[in-house]
């Protein structure tokens, strides 16, 4: 799988932060909140479960820094609902 990068408020698969290959972005709610506000995998991309794993580095991302993630993005809310590997860090969304 390709390597996930660290951007500014997003984390991306790509050479170029402003036009990635696919990436989930977020955004901060407070001090201690994170929302996922979209996530994108273009279609060439699909079923390879980039998806699933770019949510997986937002969570590790929040636990290394204390941080709660709620998501108003589907995908990535259907994701954590769905499991309980996430329960710790997941906060639904107002």
């Amino acid at each position: 799988m390709a390597k996930i990068v660290k951007g500014s408020n997003k984390f991306y698969i790509g050479d170029n932060e402003e036009n990635p290959k696919a990436q989930i972005t977020f955004e901060k709610e407070d001090d201690n909140l994170i929302n996922i506000d979209h996530t994108g995998v273009p279609e060439e991309m699909g079923g390879q479960g980039i998806g699933s794993k770019l949510v997986q580095t937002v969570v590790d991302y929040a636990r290394e820094n204390d941080l709660k993630v709620t998501a108003t993005c589907p995908f990535a809310k259907k994701v954590m609902e769905k499991s309980d590997d996430y329960q710790d860090v997941y906060q639904q969304h107002d």
